[in-house]
């Protein structure tokens, strides 16, 4: 046997052994999850396999890796929009490298305290009863920066870091005001302004529990505008002494949330890998 063929056919076994390892993984994980919730499909979400279930009435999904999970099992959590824009998040990317993806419904309770009870014990599952990472890395895009920052204040020891997109931090000057769920009718008599439920008012409670931030935003988004959420928010988490990242796009919109496809920002924050941000 040639060079060339020896070179094809340890090619040909380390792919096999590493579908062989996927599967593995995924079996398994399917038969623990039908131990206590209803499996309700199983397929392919970016050409990695995917389990569908049901979380106590909310729609959940997990995303496996092709190869072995990396070291510790890490893993990323979409909190809302999670089929939007997924190449420009980096989560192919990272599931190529050994990360999960998870995702769970939670968009009716808009991270009100019913919100936080379900995504709290929706990680607890996920940690305790599939072995995943005690800490989550969270993808923030608009209602999702909404979700992340009020789910990390309440459960700091839960996350590891965050990546925030356009995010919704204050329902002042929000466009879709119409559409914020169990929160309406709940505004104090002085305003959404000076309310410690919203997430811009959390910065320096985020900033003191140490969990970093990478922060894009369009300079141009009308829809969540950035100088009533996530500018004076990265201005107060800094000043608190917060580690965070700010990206901003000048001449973006709400959308396109994340980078280019073929840019790796936001993996290379989540991996901690050197690299100078724009």
């Amino acid at each position: 046997m040639n060079a060339e063929m020896r070179a094809m056919v340890s090619a040909l076994t380390l792919s096999c052994a590493a579908s062989a390892l996927a599967g593995n993984d995924l079996a398994e994980m399917r038969g623990k999850i039908e131990k206590t919730y209803t499996v309700k499909a199983v397929n392919k979400f970016y050409g990695f396999d995917r389990i569908v279930f049901d979380f106590d009435g909310h729609d959940a999904w997990i995303v496996c890796p092709k190869s072995e999970s990396r070291p510790g099992k890490p893993w990323t959590w979409t909190m809302q929009w999670a089929n939007a824009f997924v190449p420009r998040t980096n989560v192919p990317q990272m599931l190529e490298d050994g990360f999960h993806h998870v995702t769970i419904d939670t968009f009716r309770h808009r991270m009100d305290k019913e919100g936080l009870k379900v995504s709290a014990a929706f990680q607890k599952f996920l940690v305790d009863e599939l072995g995943f990472a005690p800490k989550a890395c969270l993808i923030g895009m608009s209602w999702g920066g909404f979700f992340s920052v009020r789910y990390a204040v309440n459960h700091p020891e839960s996350v590891a870091k965050i990546y925030l997109d356009a995010p919704l931090l204050s329902f002042v000057d929000f466009q879709l005001i119409d559409d914020i769920g169990p929160w309406d009718g709940k505004m104090p008599e002085e305003g959404w302004g000076v309310s410690q439920e919203m997430p811009l008012n959390m910065a320096e409670r985020l900033a003191s529990a140490k969990i970093p931030v990478l922060l894009l935003y369009g300079g141009v988004d009308a829809v969540v505008p950035p100088a009533r959420n996530c500018e004076p928010f990265a201005g107060r988490f800094k000043a608190a002494g917060g580690d965070i990242t700010v990206v901003k796009r000048g001449l973006y919109a709400h959308h396109p949330h994340g980078v280019e496809i073929d840019e790796s920002l936001i993996k290379d924050f989540f991996l901690n890998k050197d690299r100078i941000y724009p």
